[in-house]
């Protein structure tokens, strides 16, 4: 690392690992200095002057020294001085304050000489359930997932359940449920949502609700048939190979594991692992009904036929493992002497090759989700079979398929789309992917449970659904995906949904820090998903004046704290209390005629769920504006 000072107008330092990249606050002039820090040496204090400057207080003077006693400072110094030394363990990791032309205040961030920083790209060995098997990139909230694409939304509402119960993510209002405002538009207005910084300054009209149901059915209808017409258009045998060939991957990463953790002695032993597993006894048969062209029954009461192929295919993995798919030519003779594939009048060698070496998994992954969401909810209304829409919605709201899987497996698109797309590009197909399964969840939810009249019967409606079972999705690129999706995705407020739990990181990027305006600029801190279940703000202010800050959750009026000028205050809330949902930050001071007003800035960040108590602590900076 490299420290710069240049005198008066900037202070930055310069990473060389992992990529080399300078972070400066300030403007631009004076004379550049740099101190290059040795193996093992890190700045342990640093010193700073100020003083006014058209009447503006700003920076004069920094030194900074480090563990091996060199030092490097830069401006001229003054009377009103201080020295901010790291605790013991600690080093300098970066500043907060504030900086435009020149440098006004700053601040030195502290952290453990022991901690390791964490990355997006960081690879996080799977559980070796079956769900995802290789590795995945880490669950983070991104940078793109606030961003508005309108001046406001209307809020989604549905019923109460017969115990007059709400989904997650929706609150009650007086008649029914009212989705929680999102990330991105995080403000509640009446029955509107709107963007961060934004005020809600006109009366939302009280026959919003017809409205809302008009935008709602425009946003769900015809998703699938959509979809439907490109997979008609898709090579039938490359689709069937497609779906065989990532079931298959999956089956051996899991026989591998089950060798590693708990060894097998013979075929028949691992035969009967294997028929443990939703691999074998669901994903497979689906896969095998879609390449001979058979309706998947909604029981999952597969034909005798298709557990003849099946059986033949798990055999094949066992004895032979990665190489009955390791080229194009082993993956058909697979297919046609199994009897999945009896025809392949337009399918090559040369065809089946490219798809073995494109080693995509994403695209079998979002069908096989699919599939199993149609399971999860069949499975639900088969129990409960008096139940209402809106107790299948709070059930399936609930789920491990909507709380972990679906945000698992979307996550796990972001390894291919980071080979060849920018980090902001990656985080919105992944974003639009989630949002995607909300509508598909949906849709199967209410068109599931009543009778479709004149259009499609029930029964029907979901053998088609489990048919189709998207199987487009394996054979077309993410990117491709999200652009279907955005012709039916509407601007409408469903709760933030399909984040699941959030991995280790910074809050800007695990959680989606963000300010606006100059009231909380400088704001930083951590997310753990293992801690004790609390939220830790610490607000230090250098405002001149009193404020009281606003802690809002989920679009709700949640606490108040006052917070003298100078002063540092502390706020705590547990995690449970405030769990999926946004958390927004606004604070009132005196303006005009000592008026007090809510402008001048606000923070915004999620707060998650996490199965391992999950700690959060952010230093809330109070900035005079």
């Amino acid at each position: 690392m490299k420290i710069l000072c240049s005198a008066l107008f900037t202070v930055g330092r310069t990473v060389a690992t992992p990529a080399e990249v300078t972070m400066n606050h300030g403007g631009t002039g004076g004379s550049d200095k740099t101190l290059t820090l040795g193996p093992g040496e890190y700045i342990t204090s640093m010193e700073a002057h100020w003083g006014k400057k058209d009447d503006h207080t700003r920076v004069f003077y920094l030194k900074f020294v480090t563990s091996a006693g060199n030092s490097i400072e830069g401006g001229s110094t003054t009377d009103d001085n201080a020295v901010a030394k790291a605790p013991d363990g600690f080093q300098l990791a970066g500043f907060y304050g504030r900086a435009e032309d020149e440098v006004d205040q700053i601040g030195a961030i502290w952290t453990r000489i022991s901690a390791k920083d964490l990355s997006l790209a960081d690879e996080e060995e799977s559980s070796g359930s079956g769900v995802l098997y290789g590795t995945t990139i880490r669950n983070w909230v991104g940078p793109t997932i606030g961003q508005h694409s309108d001046t406001a939304c209307y809020r989604k509402s549905v019923d109460f359940d017969s115990n007059n119960i709400c989904p997650l993510g929706y609150g009650k209002e007086d008649t029914n449920c009212q989705a929680q405002c999102p990330l991105s538009y995080p403000v509640q207005c009446s029955l509107e949502c709107i963007p961060q910084n934004d005020d809600c300054v006109l009366e939302v009209l009280s026959k919003i609700g017809s409205v809302v149901a008009v935008a709602l059915n425009a946003a769900t209808g015809g998703v699938f048939g959509d979809i439907l017409v490109a997979y008609k258009t898709a090579k039938w045998a490359i689709t069937c190979a497609a779906n065989v060939v990532n079931v298959v991957r999956g089956l051996i990463y899991y026989l591998r594991y089950r060798q590693t953790t708990a060894p097998q002695g013979d075929t028949a032993e691992l035969l009967t692992a294997a028929y443990q597993t939703d691999v074998v006894v669901y994903d497979l048969p689906v896969a095998v009904c879609a390449c001979l062209g058979l309706p998947v029954p909604k029981n999952a009461r597969f034909a005798d036929t298709v557990l003849v192929i099946v059986e033949g295919i798990v055999k094949q993995a066992i004895t032979n493992g990665d190489e009955i798919i390791s080229t194009g030519e082993n993956v058909l003779k697979l297919l046609t002497g199994t009897g999945a594939l009896n025809g392949t009048d337009s399918t090559t060698v040369d065809d089946l090759q490219d798809l073995i070496n494109t080693n995509s998994t994403c695209g079998y992954e979002l069908k096989r989700l699919t599939d199993h969401v149609v399971r999860q909810i069949n499975d639900i209304r088969n129990s409960t079979p008096d139940a209402s829409p809106n107790d299948v919605r709070v059930k399936v709201y609930k789920s491990s398929i909507v709380m972990n899987d679906i945000p698992a497996v979307t996550n796990l698109c972001m390894g291919e789309l980071l080979g060849n797309k920018t980090i902001t590009a990656a985080f919105e197909t992944r974003d639009m992917l989630r949002k995607t399964f909300g509508v598909i969840v949906d849709q199967l939810i209410d068109t599931g449970t009543t009778d479709m009249g004149k259009d499609v019967a029930k029964d029907d409606y979901m053998l088609k659904v489990a048919n189709m079972g998207l199987v487009v999705l394996s054979t077309i690129d993410p990117t491709g995906i999200a652009y279907m999706a955005s012709q039916f995705v509407q601007p409408i407020c469903g709760p933030t949904a399909y984040l699941g739990e959030i991995d280790d990181g910074r809050l800007s990027d695990a959680l989606g820090l963000t300010t606006v305006d100059e009231a909380f600029v400088g704001s930083y801190g951590t997310w753990t998903k293992k801690g004790d279940g609390i939220v830790h703000l610490i607000l230090e202010s250098v405002d001149i004046y009193d404020v009281k800050v606003v802690v809002h959750s989920g679009g709700d009026n949640y606490a108040e704290v006052k917070v003298g000028a100078g002063e540092t205050v502390t706020w705590d809330a547990t995690i449970p209390e405030l769990q999926d949902k946004t958390l927004y930050l606004d604070r009132w001071r005196p303006g005009i005629l000592g008026l007090p007003g809510s402008g001048g800035g606000s923070l915004l960040l999620w707060v998650p769920r996490s199965s391992e108590g999950g700690h959060l602590e952010m230093h809330v900076r109070i900035n005079p504006s």
